[in-house]
């Protein structure tokens, strides 16, 4: 493999990670309140947000897989390219590192004591995480980008699209609705990082480490892509199925 596949394979190792888990992030920042079909906004009770965490619960480790694969090619193909990106958005990669940890925690954490305080306090922390992680990872690709204003402008774009994409899954798992949104949102989520790969392939290209070590590493690929995969396929086959109790049974 070429440094230019080792880069196509990035861009959809973090697509992958993108679709996945923004479904997670967007249910998360709409755990507390759902919308109505009049339009007005209410507050979901406790039994309403477990089944909204169930519902997207199965895409949650397998994303976290595609995104700790990506990690590994950013860091062990482009080095040049890592450096450059932690180096002008440190602040914002510790963000969504930090973010990332308190969402998985409230997601966890939250059924793993009685009482209502214990759940509400974790709740409120699950909603502020998820829309901060969807942030942080919207600016993040403005920095790739370069620019200030992309990183804002990106950021808030991501709050939005993981918004719609979770509540598509959410709609889609309950049978509320066809696959078709869920199709349409994953396109506009996946579209940010396609557009910034292409912004950025140039630099990227250029921070690829050596041909002898690449044809190593290729090796490594041929042995991890089938797992990330065959994760990925089955993410989705427990998705497609219709909500049943025992997914209901670790939120």
């Amino acid at each position: 493999m070429n440094a230019a596949a080792w880069a196509v394979l990035l861009a959809a190792l973090v697509t992958g990670w993108v679709v996945l888990d923004g479904a997670v992030q967007g249910a998360g920042a709409t755990l507390l309140q759902e919308r109505d079909p009049d339009g007005s906004d209410r507050r979901r009770e406790p039994a309403e947000r477990r089944v909204v965490l169930a519902a997207v619960g199965p895409l949650l480790l397998p994303g976290e897989v595609w995104l700790i694969a990506a990690l590994g090619v950013l860091v062990g193909v482009f080095p040049h390219a890592e450096a450059d990106l932690l180096n002008a958005g440190y602040p914002v990669a510790i963000t969504l590192i930090a973010s990332w940890a308190l969402r998985d925690a409230g997601i966890w954490l939250r059924s793993r004591r009685p009482g209502h305080v214990w759940r509400d306090v974790w709740d409120v922390v699950l909603v502020v995480a998820s829309i901060v992680l969807a942030g942080s990872w919207g600016a993040l690709l403005g920095v790739a980008w370069g620019s200030g204003l992309a990183a804002l402008g990106l950021g808030i774009l991501a709050v939005v699209l993981t918004r719609l994409h979770g509540d598509a899954v959410v709609a889609w798992r309950l049978r509320r609705t066809g696959p078709l949104p869920v199709v349409v949102t994953s396109v506009m989520i996946a579209a940010p990082v396609v557009g910034t790969a292409i912004a950025a392939w140039p630099r990227l290209i250029e921070g690829g480490i050596s041909a002898q070590a690449l044809e190593t590493l290729g090796i490594v690929a041929i042995v991890v892509l089938p797992v990330v995969l065959a994760l990925q396929v089955v993410a989705w086959w427990l998705v497609s199925r219709p909500l049943g109790r025992r997914d209901m049974l670790f939120f």
